[in-house]
């Protein structure tokens, strides 16, 4: 995620499974909650509903996630 909004890098496959705070954008608030957590024991993100559609109405696409 940090290297496709700073370093020019590509999208991630699956912008959905980046998002962590599921605002329906990808920005640095994701990486920011995400790192967060992993290590200063902010609150984990939401964890994945299963494989499927993503119930929270947003732009975001996923072109491809393993299940």
């Amino acid at each position: 995620l940090l290297g496709f909004l700073f370093a020019g890098g590509a999208p991630p496959p699956c912008g959905s499974a980046c998002d962590a705070n599921d605002d329906g954008a990808l920005d640095l608030s994701d990486a920011i909650a995400v790192l967060g957590h992993l290590f200063l024991g902010g609150a984990a993100p939401s964890p994945p509903r299963g494989c499927g559609q993503d119930p929270t109405p947003d732009a975001l696409t996923c072109l491809s996630y393993e299940c």
